[in-house]
């Protein structure tokens, strides 16, 4: 009998053991913290003191959180505001759709940050507080919730978030790391759209503006285009999504004048040439849209898509006028 139980014991001291072992395990891992205190990461510290706090009531940490980095960003707005718009009573909290819907709804551009602790802090750095979302419970059991990283100390190892009830929450980077990563390390980065974050990715910038357009907040849309242009000088596709968005509008003489822009630029892109004579078209200079059309061509003579708008252009009534530019081809 006793030795039975002495067995019974050396089993449970075993299970113990193995899941102590299981838990440090998981709670140490912490690889971007690891990766982070290996580089010489500056500054070591930052804190952005100006951001609002808005303590949140039960379960209206998404209303509270949007309402504090809004507020920063000059948008009079409280979260009382914003529970009808992303607050959802029977799941007791808010949505990450419906969080950037609101968003955008304001004019603001809710770009997704990369899912990575120094482009986190790189933000902040920047003056541009984050909104996280964390899950403060388990995988099997979750607990979400949305705060705002404000500041941080490398040297301390510590956060600094607008979070709960909590004016400055202070947690470690390797708590917030593990709890950010619940989440899929969710993340927005919430600016003007004529201010381009400094982590930013053209194809993610140039998709949160397309997204504004569809829905249609097209000055929005408009804006953060033009900011890509000058972000990026050496790309071609924020100038065309421009273009693009004023044509569907049927904005022609504007979409115009930014394939002007583009294919003095890129004077040897085809497309762009292609795609010109079809807003010259639409302005009514069909001599100068088959002269653009004969370009692309002399560019591509290959490409069935270019060569099919030239033979449409070459149907069009030869219609011109002064307002019409001059279209001088590149060679190759």
């Amino acid at each position: 009998m006793q030795k039975r139980n002495s067995s019974t014991h050396t089993q449970l001291r075993l299970g113990v053991l193995l899941l102590l072992g299981f838990l440090l395990t998981a709670c140490s891992h912490t690889p971007q913290t690891n990766q982070l205190n290996q580089t010489a990461f500056e500054p070591r510290q930052a804190e952005l003191e100006d951001v609002p706090f808005f303590p949140q009531t039960q379960y209206q940490c998404g209303p509270a959180a949007l309402a504090t980095v809004m507020q920063y960003r000059g948008i009079d707005i409280l979260p009382e505001a914003l529970t009808d718009q992303v607050y959802i009573p029977e799941r007791q909290g808010s949505l990450q759709i419906e969080m950037v819907a609101a968003t955008r709804k304001q004019g603001l551009m809710a770009y997704p940050l990369a899912p990575d602790m120094e482009a986190l802090l790189t933000e902040v750095a920047a003056g541009n507080p984050v909104l996280v979302m964390q899950n403060l419970g388990f995988n099997w059991k979750p607990f979400w919730h949305y705060a705002v990283v404000v500041g941080f100390d490398i040297d301390t190892q510590q956060l600094i978030l607008r979070s709960g009830e909590t004016e400055r929450w202070q947690t470690t980077l390797q708590t917030f790391e593990r709890t950010w990563a619940r989440s899929e390390h969710w993340a927005l980065v919430i600016v003007q759209p004529g201010n381009v974050p400094p982590t930013a990715q053209l194809a993610a910038w140039l998709q949160t503006a397309y997204d504004a357009e569809k829905t249609g907040q097209y000055v929005t849309a408009e804006t953060a285009y033009k900011a890509a242009m000058e972000h990026w000088p050496d790309h071609k596709q924020p100038g065309l999504a421009l273009a693009n968005m004023y044509y569907q509008q049927e904005n022609f003489i504007q979409s115009d004048a930014v394939f002007a822009e583009l294919t003095d630029k890129f004077p040897l892109e085809a497309s762009l040439r292609n795609n010109r004579a079809y807003t010259l078209k639409a302005i009514g200079c069909h001599q100068t849209a088959l002269a653009s059309a004969a370009c692309a061509k002399k560019l591509a003579p290959e490409d069935q898509n270019i060569l099919s708008t030239f033979e449409e252009m070459l149907t069009l009534e030869p219609i011109t006028n002064e307002s019409c530019p001059t279209i001088n081809c590149a060679d190759k």
